[in-house]
């Protein structure tokens, strides 16, 4: 096979290099090293017992998304081929699935938040401020004190979109679990973005007490 010379060529590719690099800045993050905490709306703080509940569900939440970030375009040309050009910034809903125990809090506190949305004796919708909250989400380190945060996000306006029906059998005897789809305006990293935010931001991000 023929082959020619490459113009500044890699050359430190062999596998101590990867490790290397690998173990810098704190070595391979886990995806299993995180931590969710969602902040009471003003509906809910209103809630008698309800916020007892919220800090459960940090410990609770089994499995989640880090929320992305997406650019709406539109195809331009003024000579030769098409370009992109971004006209809008674009948040996707996400998920969360928590572990459920055998008095149904968890599920109560979502179908609560529901009805704090759209009441069904009225099915009038109440303000988006008094339901919606922040989630922050944390990005936990491997090494170290366990209560290091490498990473942090604000989800802002955040309230749940679709508490998703929960399928039951006799022939499983496994843990319930609640998944839950959250929407959002959009999301800060406190500390690193300089925005004005109305919705409360957890400002700590090193110490995560529920």
């Amino acid at each position: 096979m023929a082959s020619y010379p490459i113009q500044n060529a890699p050359a430190q590719l062999d596998m101590i290099y990867f490790w290397q690099n690998g173990d810098r800045y704190g070595g391979l993050a886990k995806s299993c090293r995180y931590v969710v905490r969602i902040t009471p709306s003003k509906l809910m703080q209103a809630a008698s017992g309800t916020t007892n509940i919220l800090p459960d569900l940090t410990y609770l939440c089994e499995a989640t998304e880090f929320p992305g970030r997406g650019l709406n375009t539109v195809d331009l040309r003024y000579y030769g081929p098409n370009f992109k050009l971004p006209i809008q910034t674009v948040y996707e809903d996400l998920s969360m699935t928590f572990l459920c125990r055998n008095e149904s809090r968890e599920r109560q506190i979502f179908d609560d938040w529901m009805e704090h949305i759209n009441p069904q004796n009225t099915f009038d919708f109440n303000y988006r401020d008094d339901y919606s909250t922040t989630i922050s989400m944390y990005q936990m380190s491997d090494v170290g004190s366990q209560h290091t945060a490498t990473y942090e996000w604000s989800l802002l306006d955040a309230y749940p979109l679709l508490v998703n029906a929960q399928p039951v059998t006799w022939a499983d005897d496994g843990v319930q679990r609640l998944t839950i789809a959250f929407t959002y305006s959009k999301w800060t990293r406190p500390g690193k973005d300089q925005v004005m935010t109305t919705n409360p931001v957890i400002k700590n991000a090193n110490v995560i007490a529920p």
